[in-house]
């Protein structure tokens, strides 16, 4: 639903529209006065406001540029996004990389194949803007 309402009149930029009505606790409001505040007493909130929440941007993620990037992971365990075998990287070195017997020959085709399996993470770099 929220997707809808980016950009709308009043809404400040990185702002999207939930809803008109009371906040509830923790929820954000646009105020006259102060621009934008957090609803902290919904017990004291008599009249209706415009709900916003901050438009979170998905993370960004690339291969590893090098193995001197790999390293600090080279002890993590990876899945296979296709069958979800989990294996361990068994050696690295310039762009290329040993999974289970497998040569990788590029960080590319590793990121498009794996991902970590501690956590779900692809199997690169976090991209940050900067």
């Amino acid at each position: 639903m929220a997707d809808g309402f980016r950009g709308v009149p009043g809404v400040p930029d990185g702002w999207e529209l939930v809803r008109i009505g009371t906040p509830s606790k923790g929820e954000f409001y646009l105020d006259n006065l102060c621009g934008i505040a957090e609803c902290k007493i919904p017990e004291y909130m008599s009249r209706n406001y415009v709900i916003v929440r901050k438009i979170e941007k998905p993370k960004r993620w690339r291969p590893f540029a090098n193995a001197a990037e790999f390293k600090p992971h080279r002890d993590r365990w990876v899945r296979q996004v296709l069958d979800g075998l989990v294996f361990r990287c068994t050696s690295y070195g310039g762009g290329a990389l040993v999974v289970y017997g497998s040569l990788l020959p590029t960080f590319s085709e590793a990121f498009a194949q794996f991902v970590f399996d501690d956590d779900g993470s692809p199997f690169g770099v976090e991209v940050t803007d900067e």
